[in-house]
């Protein structure tokens, strides 16, 4: 037998006598009951976290400890005694297996200073173990140092009859906020979307882009009514500031002027460096409620809110003549009617321009009168006059929404782009969940080819306001620009049920029947829709469309005519332009070159100063063709470059719709460069074109006509609209 098993075996023999085994083993069953124990009781005693790991460690390093007292020392019934010495181990290898002890002792140890040392030396903060934590990237929050939103203070009366009053109360405390400067507030129309209380504050604040909300509740008892307000710090949740107000509900407007003049001026004193303005008040609180509510009913675009909206704007005058906003409410109230109502636009400039005169003549500094006359400058083509106007109500009031809305539109025209989505998006951070701002914005990305974004903003907006026709209109109008006749059609259907004497809804379910060859259907909804509205400039531009579209020239041209007739040196020069480019096109379809040229002319009248429009671009390809066919290539030659100009500039300014690849298509077909011609003929295709009608009946595209790809392209579009209509009458959709 070798000596090392010979000194194993009288260790092992050596340790049972000394019951060392059994003395270890149940230390061993001590600490693992002693750190069960521990585990439970650190969460409810609130011990440190470092505490079990210290445990743990000492626990551990105790074992050598009662190894070395197990081998001295054994418990007997007489007490504790050393044990016998003379045992089976030498001196010498006593010293040994303690040797080994010690080493592995010092050595464990140092592991486990090495490991934990850094737990002890001291304990960390809160800010210390965040930064110790994995953790993702902060959201970025940028809004206004002093900015605020007001939220619908909510009714919790028991009977529920006071959300008038308190509406009216939150109303009037934002309209006072409005005139201080220095503060950012977000606009009721983004504010007063949020009246469900089960959303996060939080998650308001950062969709309204506002540093502070605010919010409150009214509760009624008998004769008397409690009023609370509270300012919450959006980024942490919690209240700045906070105050209730009980009165006897003897007079109710009295007590909302005088309760929300004291919030309002209590929260202005909770920011710093503000002072109020009271330019374009009034010490009217009929007058001021009037204004507010019919600037509620103004922003909903249909033809019964902008009347609703005009009845209480002349209320509101009633109750104070000199209260300059509501004579340019009064204004703008009936330019917007020309669009959604049954007013030509000459008689709604006519009634306009006196009232905004009344407003600048009673405020010379009127955001909202300037305002007016940008957007009345605006309809009738004077585009330079309504931007300056524009700017200057902006200048005077950033915070005025329909101004920069307004202005928008005007550069957008324009064709530029850049400025226009710069614009909106200022405007967006005052106001993020105005749905008018929306759709101008998604226009503008759908002019820019960014059509998944457009959606995006659309859809976005709809989850809020499902209802919209606004919103609706607009994503049909984006769907079916983009090829998606199906989904574009079903919307616009959408839209109209929810407002069906809507001229704009008629006018976009009409045009949506007529992609998908349902001349028939789309006639019969516009000669309805003309029955109640027979001077709306859209419903009769498409009830024109319908005609031609039907090959009904001669109808369309005495409808053209009529139109001219009214008043033509005043119509509005963009009305009047298209009229001429409808009279061009009649005159093309009946061979009439010399006619064709002449009406084609005015429709392109000073179109070096116009933006991108595919009328307008009609209107100077179509005079070339015109004049090609009469032999003046001069003229023809003048005429092409224009147009070239105008598509290069248009580029350059970021447009890239279907409409531009096609135009390309056509000024290279013109030039006989059949390739190219093709391919941007293509692009079109992939970008939304769908107008087959207009490929059969287009003259410009007579070099490409015996080409396959042209052949193919005409099949792959008829094919599309035959399956489009397939889907409709799948889905059931009805006829309007």
């Amino acid at each position: 037998m070798s000596q090392g098993h010979t000194f194993f075996s009288a260790t092992l023999a050596e340790l049972t006598r000394r019951k060392v085994p059994r003395t270890v083993g149940a230390y061993a069953v001590a600490v693992f009951v002693l750190l069960q124990l521990m585990d439970a009781a650190v969460e409810p005693l609130r011990l440190p976290d470092w505490l079990p790991t210290l445990m743990v460690i000492v626990l551990i390093l105790g074992f050598p400890l009662v190894f070395l007292l197990a081998w001295q020392f054994e418990i007997t019934q007489t007490g504790v005694k050393r044990t016998d010495a003379a045992g089976l181990l030498s001196r010498s290898q006593t010293a040994v297996l303690f040797s080994a002890m010690m080493l592995a002792t010092v050595g464990l140890g140092y592991v486990f200073y090495a490991y934990y040392s850094s737990v002890f030396e001291s304990t960390p903060g809160a800010a210390e173990v965040a930064q110790q934590l994995p953790t993702e990237e902060p959201r970025q929050f940028t809004a206004p140092q002093n900015s605020i939103a007001v939220l619908p203070f909510a009714d919790l009366s028991a009977e529920g009859n006071q959300a008038y009053f308190s509406d009216g109360v939150a109303e009037e405390i934002l309209n006072i906020l409005a005139q201080v400067n220095g503060l950012h507030v977000a606009a009721r129309t983004s504010s007063f979307a949020f009246r469900d209380p089960q959303h996060d504050i939080r998650e308001i604040g950062r969709l309204l882009n506002v540093r502070t909300v605010l919010e409150g509740s009214i509760r009624s008892s008998g004769n008397r009514i409690r009023l609370t307000a509270q300012l919450i710090n959006v980024e942490d949740g919690f209240h700045i500031w906070s105050q209730s107000y009980d009165r006897e509900m003897d007079d109710l407007f009295a007590i909302q002027d005088e309760v929300a003049s004291q919030i309002a001026k209590a929260l202005v004193e909770s920011f710093a460096g503000l002072e109020q303005n009271r330019s374009g008040t009034t010490d009217s609180l009929a007058a001021a409620n009037a204004y507010r509510t019919g600037r509620l009913h103004w922003w909903r675009r249909t033809p019964g809110e902008l009347e609703r909206a005009l009845g209480l704007f002349a209320e509101a005058l009633k109750h104070d003549a000199g209260f300059a906003p509501a004579y340019a409410a009064m204004a703008d109230s009936w330019l917007l009617l020309s669009q959604y109502g049954n007013i030509s636009t000459q008689k709604a400039t006519e009634r306009a321009q006196p009232m905004i005169d009344q407003a600048l003549a009673l405020d010379p500094s009127s955001a909202e009168a300037f305002a007016a006359l940008g957007l009345a400058r605006w309809q009738i083509g004077q585009r330079d006059a309504a931007e300056s106007a524009l700017r200057r109500a902006v200048e005077l009031n950033e915070d005025y929404i329909p101004a920069q809305l307004w202005l928008a539109g005007v550069l957008g025209e324009q064709g530029r782009l850049p400025e226009e989505h710069r614009v909106l998006e200022q405007a967006l951070i005052l106001d993020p969940l105005n749905e008018l701002l929306a759709v101008n914005l998604a226009n503008n990305l759908r002019t820019r080819g960014i059509n998944d974004e457009a959606r995006q903003v659309l859809s976005g907006q709809l989850e809020l306001r499902p209802g919209s026709t606004t919103l609706l209109r607009a994503l049909a109008g984006l769907e079916l620009a983009t090829g998606n006749l199906a989904e574009g059609l079903r919307l616009a259907q959408r839209s109209l049920a929810l407002e069906p004497d809507n001229p704009m809804d008629i006018t976009l379910l009409a045009d949506a029947w007529l992609m998908l060859d349902r001349m028939d259907t789309a006639e019969q909804l516009l000669q309805a829709g003309l029955q109640q509205s027979a001077e709306n400039s859209g419903l009769l531009g498409e009830y024109w469309f319908s005609l031609f579209r039907q090959g009904r020239y001669e109808e369309a041209r005495r409808l053209t005519l009529e139109m001219l007739a009214e008043d033509e040196q005043n119509l509005p020069l963009d009305l009047r332009r298209g009229l001429y480019l409808r009279l061009g096109i009649l005159a093309i379809m009946k061979q009439d070159n010399h006619a064709a040229l002449d009406a084609l002319r005015k429709a392109a009248e000073d179109s070096e100063a116009l933006a991108w429009k595919e009328d307008v671009m009609l209107a100077i390809t179509f005079a070339a063709e015109a004049a090609r066919r009469l032999g003046q290539k001069d003229t023809a030659r003048q005429f092409l470059q224009t147009a070239a100009r105008n598509v290069q500039r248009a580029r350059l300014n970021g447009v890239n719709d279907a409409g531009i690849a096609y135009t390309e298509a056509a000024l290279f077909a013109m030039d006989g460069e059949v390739s190219p011609a093709l391919q941007k003929l293509q692009q079109a295709y992939e970008l939304g074109f769908r107008q087959r009608w207009l490929m059969e009946l287009d003259w410009r595209m007579d070099s490409l006509r015996d080409t396959d790809e042209f052949t193919s392209l005409q099949s792959r579009i008829a094919e599309d609209i035959r399956q489009a209509a397939a889907d409709v009458s799948t889905n059931r959709v009805a006829a309007g």
